[in-house]
């Protein structure tokens, strides 16, 4: 029997192939590794440190994320289930992903102590660290990178998830930057009355934004901030900040009959970035630039 998380995405795949026909190349691949991941997070064995309530809120009404990207847990196993269900899903004449999961593989076996160190490199975003152990030549950093951090996908939304389970964001959590992992949103949705909830690039947090504001740069001035519709494609808009020239993708779910599998999303909506690129708007980074630069870090555009 399916879990109630599968059975969404499964139809939303199904309606995607209906909808969406021009991806109709992503979707076996992807739905594949949507359910090993789902299938997989439950039995995800983590080291968290705890972290009460009132630690949690305390940070939160600071502005403070709960977490950096390096410090989530990661399962080994599951990683490994995982990579294993990727390279059984990578269709035949994708040589880009066959060939990062062949790079991960060759990486594990030759260094059997290293594993921890090895999947951990891939929560870093500002070297590469994984180049100790792997041999990158020939490989397609975006399809190891792709690769790598689907495996870990399921170990960092449980962690997310565990640190929720002891308070709520929407009351103590006013920035544009993920309340767990300090990220940028992948997507953005529009709910209810219009409100709009953040969808977190990195862990899949979901947090509510204010109806005027920027998750880069927090401006909130309605008359710098705006947005623009892709022909024939009602319920999706490109909300843009004249500020910082970022823009995020925005998908209005009060328009849905059955609920939104946010990972599936951000790929049927390659062409919204292509439309908002075109127009001149810049593609917001993954790591918020006001956590991770303060770090010393530098934050890849």
């Amino acid at each position: 029997m399916l879990s109630d998380a599968e059975t969404i995405m499964r139809k939303a795949v199904a309606l995607a192939r209906s909808s969406k026909p021009a991806y109709h190349e992503l979707y076996d691949f992807l739905e594949r590794v949507f359910a090993a991941q789902i299938q997989v997070k439950p039995r995800c064995r983590l080291s968290l440190n705890p972290m009460d309530g009132e630690a949690i809120k305390a940070r939160w009404t600071a502005g403070l994320p709960l977490m950096r990207r390096w410090d989530f847990p990661v399962d080994l196993k599951a990683a490994h289930e995982v990579l294993e269900a990727v390279t059984r899903a990578v269709p035949e004449h994708n040589r880009e992903l066959s060939g990062a999961c062949s790079a991960i593989f060759k990486a594990l076996a030759q260094n059997p102590s290293a594993k921890d160190a090895i999947w951990e490199s891939f929560l870093h975003h500002d070297w590469n660290p994984w180049e100790e152990w792997l041999d990158t030549a020939g490989v397609d950093l975006p399809s190891l990178l792709y690769v790598a951090r689907s495996c870990l996908r399921p170990s960092i939304e449980r962690t997310a998830e565990e640190r929720l389970q002891r308070a709520c964001p929407d009351d103590h959590w006013k920035a544009g930057f993920c309340p767990v992992c300090g990220s940028l949103p992948s997507l953005i949705s529009l709910e209810g009355e219009g409100q709009r909830r953040a969808h977190c690039s990195w862990c899949g947090t979901p947090w509510r934004l204010a109806r005027f504001q920027c998750p880069v740069c927090d401006n909130r001035r309605h008359a710098s901030l705006g947005y623009l519709y892709a022909e024939q494609e009602p319920g999706y808009r490109i909300d843009y900040c004249m500020e910082c020239r970022h823009y995020f993708k925005t998908i209005d779910a009060r328009e849905r009959l059955w609920p939104l599998w946010i990972p599936l999303e951000e790929w049927t909506t390659l062409h919204l970035d292509l439309v908002a690129q075109r127009e001149g708007w810049k593609t917001p980074p993954s790591p918020a630039p006001a956590v991770y630069e303060t770090d010393g870090f530098a934050v890849p555009s």
